[in-house]
């Protein structure tokens, strides 16, 4: 009995960790998730607020919540991007990276969607992790096109060319 669940285990492994292992890639169409921001509404990659817009993704721990913040801050002053038709931001919390109780979380994700205009999702079941293969405990920016192909992907705190390409990817793709 020991080796057929053993046998079972093996197979399973062989069979789910490649595909959980290779993590989405430039060029690829994101999975979908269905997650809430801290007022409780729910959000997925096809809700109005996204469609037809080209996305920026900052998936981050909120222990290392400030490694990106310069990001956030070029994104808000860049004046090619086109916020009401063509471009959102969007950052999602990973609340289990954090050994901070979530209220506390939260009230912060609230404070910081008022200030950066971003919509701030709450991951608290790794459900970004799993669908996307991103690391835990880091801060991982990604580009979406309007059809949720991703375009760019960088782990960890961007240097500044890194930034300045992101933006061009993003202003490409608004009018493509």
């Amino acid at each position: 009995m020991k080796r057929i669940i053993s046998a079972v285990f093996f197979i399973l492994l062989w069979c789910v960790f490649p595909v959980w292992a290779s993590g989405l890639k430039v060029g690829e169409k994101a999975l979908n998730f269905s997650l809430k921001d801290s007022q409780g509404k729910i959000y997925t990659l096809d809700s109005d607020e996204f469609k037809g817009k080209v996305l920026s993704v900052i998936y981050v721990d909120p222990d290392k919540k400030d490694l990106n913040n310069h990001v956030e801050q070029l994104l808000l002053k860049e004046p090619g991007l086109d916020r009401d038709k063509t471009y959102k931001s969007l950052v999602i919390t990973n609340l289990k990276a954090s050994k901070l109780p979530n209220f506390i979380i939260k009230s912060v994700v609230k404070n910081k969607q008022e200030k950066t205009r971003s919509i701030i999702l709450l991951d608290d079941k790794y459900e970004i992790l799993n669908l996307w293969g991103l690391k835990n405990h880091s801060s991982d920016f990604v580009v979406f096109d309007k059809n949720r192909i991703c375009r760019y992907i960088y782990q960890g705190k961007l240097p500044k060319e890194e930034v300045i390409r992101a933006i061009n990817i993003i202003k490409e793709y608004q009018v493509k």
